[in-house]
C-alpha cells in the first residue's frame, strides 16, 4: 500500500481513470471543458522545481506517470535489499582447468577405441536385455572352447523367444567377444553349432546339434554348449598334382603348391610320402618317366621341366636296381608293418560314369577313402563324402582282374549293416598286389566274426569251386 499526499497527482490520476472506463465518452465531454490547470497550476510549477522529470511528461495531461510514481519521494523503496545481500551472488573465477577438454561425444568415442572389434554385432539386436516388453529366455551356454577351468562355469545369455537358434549362436559370439574372453572366436559363423550338454558341461558329439533354421521358443532347454567344428582344409583343385613312380613298387600321387615348386622339394616329397630314409652316403634322384637315365636338375623349377610325371632313382644306379633295395624284407616284417598306417592313390571305379581317384588309407585299425582331386573329372564331378570302415567289418580283399599294360582291378568287401558291399579300385598291378596282401595280413592277425561268416557263406554258394581248388 502506497501513501500520496500530491493532490494534483490524484486529481489527474481520477480524471484520466474516468475517460479511460467510461465507454459512453460523457465523462471526457465534460472533464476535458473544465479548465482544472488554473486551480493547480501554481502547485504543479512548484512542483517542477523540485523534481527533474522528462519534458515530454510535463507537456502531457498525466504529467504525474508511473516513471513520477517511481521517484516519488512518498514511496519506500526496498531495492537496497539486494545490495545488503550480495554476498549471497558473488562472482566467480571459473579457470580452464575446471573445463574438460573436447566435447561428450568425442570423449565416447575416445572410449569407444579400447573396445574389441566384434564382427558379430549384426546379433546384438537379438539380446533379450535390450528389449523391454518382449518374452525373452534364459539360457546357460557352455563355452567347450574356453580354457579348461572355464568350461565348467557356463556363460548366461538372454535372447528374444522369436529368435532362432542361428541367431542364438551369432548372439553368443557377440557376447563372448564383447567379455574379452579368450581364445579369440573365428568370424565365420558356421564353424559352430549348439549341442545339448550334460549337467558338468561335457558335450556328448553322439547326439546331432540343433538344427540352425528352428525358433528357440521351440526348445525348452535351460542349458546348451557352444562347440566350434573342426576345420577342415579345402583342397586346392588348381594345384599341380605330381605323379612319382617307383619302379616295382607302383607310384605315388600328391598334389603341391604351384608349379614354382623346386624339384628337391619334389623329391623331398616323395621320399616322405613312401617313407623312404636318406642315408649318409646314399642319395636319390628324379627323372622323367618318359626318359629313362637322365636326372633332372633338383634347383629347377617344377614348370620347367615340362611334365608331371617322375621316376625315383638311386644315385648311380639305373631303374632297375632300386627294386632290390626296397625287396630285402621277409614275410614276418611285412605282417608286422602291416599295422602300420600307409595311403595310396588309386581309382574308384564307378559303373555309370568315368572312375574317380582316391586315397586309400590303410591301418591295423580302419581303411579309409578319402576323394582327391583329378584333372578332367571337372564337368562330371559329384560331391562324395569321405568313408571308413573299421577292420573288424572289413571280409575279405582280393584281385579280381589283371589287366594289360601293367593295370590290376582288386575288391574290397565290407559289412554295411545286415548286407555285404563292395567297392572296385584300379591301380598298377604291384600296388593292387601291395594293398591286398597288406589287408590280409591285417585280417589274419585279428580275424574277427565278419569275415568267418562271409567265408562260410562263401563256401556255400561256390562248393564246387572250393573242392576243386582244394
Amino acid at each position: 500500500m502506497a501513501m500520496f499526499d500530491d493532490k494534483a497527482f490524484i486529481i489527474s490520476h481520477l480524471r484520466n481513470s474516468y475517460i479511460t472506463s467510461d465507454d459512453t465518452g460523457i465523462c471526457e465531454m465534460v472533464i476535458e471543458n473544465e479548465n482544472w490547470q488554473d486551480k493547480y497550476g501554481d502547485k504543479k510549477a512548484e512542483m517542477m522545481k523540485h523534481r527533474s522529470f522528462p519534458s515530454n511528461l510535463c507537456d502531457s495531461g498525466l504529467y504525474s506517470s508511473d516513471s513520477e510514481l517511481s521517484t516519488s519521494c512518498d514511496i519506500v523503496s526496498d531495492m537496497d535489499f539486494a545490495q545488503d545481500q550480495g554476498f549471497l551472488f558473488e562472482k566467480k573465477d571459473v579457470t580452464s582447468a575446471d573445463r574438460q577438454s573436447g566435447s561428450r561425444l568425442s570423449r565416447q568415442l575416445e572410449k569407444s577405441d579400447a573396445l574389441p572389434n566384434n564382427p558379430f554385432s549384426d546379433y546384438a539386436k537379438f539380446d533379450g536385455k535390450a528389449h523391454a516388453g518382449v518374452a525373452t529366455k534364459n539360457i546357460d551356454i557352455f563355452l567347450t572352447m574356453a580354457p579348461k577351468d572355464e568350461r565348467s562355469y557356463p556363460m548366461r545369455v538372454v535372447t528374444i523367444a522369436t529368435a532362432k537358434v542361428h541367431d542364438l549362436i551369432g548372439l553368443i559370439c557377440w557376447q563372448y567377444t564383447n567379455q574379452n574372453r579368450r581364445p579369440t572366436l573365428r568370424p565365420e559363423l558356421h564353424l559352430y553349432s549348439l549341442h545339448i550338454p550334460e549337467d558338468d558341461g561335457d558335450v556328448d558329439m553322439d547326439f546331432p546339434c540343433l538344427d540352425n533354421k528352428e525358433p528357440m521358443h521351440k526348445f525348452g532347454f535351460t542349458k546348451l554348449a557352444l562347440v566350434q567344428k573342426k576345420v577342415v582344409p579345402l583342397v586346392n583343385r588348381t594345384a599341380p598334382v605330381v605323379t612319382v613312380t617307383v619302379p616295382h613298387r607302383g607310384f605315388s600321387k600328391f598334389q603341391v603348391q604351384s608349379e614354382n615348386i623346386l624339384m628337391k622339394d619334389v623329391l623331398k616329397k616323395s621320399l616322405d610320402k613312401r617313407k623312404i630314409k636318406q642315408i649318409k652316403g646314399l642319395s636319390y634322384m628324379l627323372e622323367k618317366q618318359s626318359e629313362p637315365g637322365v636326372a633332372l636338375d633338383l634347383d629347377a623349377s617344377l614348370g620347367s621341366v615340362g611334365t608331371l610325371e617322375f621316376c625315383l632313382v638311386r644315385e648311380h644306379s639305373t631303374r632297375g636296381d632300386l627294386h632290390e633295395e626296397f625287396s630285402d624284407t621277409s614275410s614276418v616284417a611285412d605282417s608286422l608293418s602291416s599295422h602300420q598306417y600307409k595311403s595310396y592313390i588309386v581309382s574308384l571305379v564307378h559303373k555309370i560314369r568315368a572312375n574317380s581317384d582316391v586315397q586309400l588309407g590303410i591301418s591295423g585299425e580302419k581303411v579309409e577313402i578319402d576323394p582327391v582331386a583329378s584333372k578332367g573329372t571337372k564337368l562330371f564331378r559329384q560331391s562324395r563324402k569321405a568313408v571308413t570302415y573299421e577292420a573288424d567289418n572289413i571280409a575279405e580283399c582280393d584281385i579280381v582282374e589283371e589287366k594289360a599294360p601293367g593295370k590290376a582291378t582288386f575288391r574290397l568287401v565290407y559289412l554295411s549293416g545286415h548286407e555285404y558291399k563292395h567297392h572296385d579300385f584300379e591301380s598298377d598291378t604291384s600296388t593292387a598286389k601291395e594293398i591286398v596282401q597288406k589287408l590280409n595280413n591285417i585280417l589274419e592277425l585279428r580275424p574277427g566274426l565278419v569275415r568267418k561268416e562271409y567265408l562260410t557263406q562263401k563256401a556255400k554258394k561256390h562248393p564246387k569251386r572250393q573242392s576243386s581248388l582244394s
